[in-house]
């Protein structure tokens, strides 16, 4: 990756980027990281021997692009205070502020400003990551590439025109909530067994990633995989009756439907 990469906010997701980026290859003193928080960046310095500061602007200034991973309700203040600055070197602009849209970025540092927005979630800890992105007309293929490999580098990612992101942040973002929502389910019904907690959790956790190996690896749809476990007055098809009888389908398409639009609402109420 050509130039330095700066963040300016040292939370989770920055930890998860920074160590992507280090295993991919970048040098430790090609990233550069703010916060106000001390404690933040002192665990960063120690676990990844990047460069810290207190001061944005030390970032600004000593890197092409910006990574802003601070939380929606300081990013304008953030934009503010480092605008000037921006105007200046052009940098490659990269927000993974939930709720804060392109347009928004663009009316307090220009439209001219190179602007990518990205939307990762929660498994980008272990390397796992799903990222939506999406890019202004300001930037050019080269500055798409460069997002990319910062966000590959935790996962995997999927260009999407941001009038989706809502729905992107309901069904992909708070995704793994929903997972560990059936695993907590799974996981009390399987203690009749009589196994410990950890044993428990190793028995519903292998059956699940037995599932999705299976599901990504075989070419066949998701249906028809069901259906073949689905045996024709079996225990399966009994259990199969039981959910579409209870409209468990429906529930969580209505269940992220609704997600989507408290996203869309979120995002307004940021942005007012």
């Amino acid at each position: 990756m050509k130039g330095r990469v700066g963040f300016i906010g040292a939370g989770n997701m920055a930890n998860s980027l920074i160590s992507g980026l280090l295993k991919g290859g970048v040098k430790c003193e090609k990233i550069w990281v703010s916060s106000p928080e001390k404690n933040h960046l002192k665990i960063l310095q120690d676990l990844h021997n990047v460069r810290v500061s207190l001061q944005n602007k030390d970032v600004v200034e000593s890197c092409s692009t910006l990574v802003l991973a601070v939380k929606p309700d300081v990013i304008k203040l953030v934009l503010n205070e480092i605008n000037s600055l921006i105007r200046k070197k052009n940098h490659l602009i990269i927000s993974i502020s939930a709720g804060v849209k392109i347009k928004e970025i663009e009316e307090i540092i220009g439209k001219q400003s190179k602007i990518i927005r990205c939307m990762p979630n929660t498994p980008a800890s272990v390397g796992k990551s799903v990222t939506a992105i999406c890019n202004n007309t300001s930037t050019k293929q080269a500055d798409v590439y460069a997002a990319l490999k910062i966000f590959n580098s935790i996962g995997v990612c999927y260009q999407m025109k941001e009038e989706f992101f809502d729905l992107f942040t309901s069904l992909i973002g708070s995704g793994p909530a929903y997972v560990f929502y059936i695993i907590e389910i799974f996981e009390k019904i399987a203690k009749d067994f009589g196994f410990g907690e950890k044993k428990t959790r190793e028995l519903v956790l292998e059956m699940i990633m037995g599932s999705a190996s299976l599901a990504k690896s075989s070419d066949e749809k998701v249906k028809l995989l069901r259906k073949k476990v689905t045996s024709p007055r079996g225990v399966t098809e009994k259990a199969i009756e039981v959910l579409e009888s209870k409209q468990v389908a429906l529930s969580f398409e209505k269940a992220i439907r609704e997600g989507e639009k408290r996203s869309a609402a979120l995002g307004e109420k940021e942005n007012a």
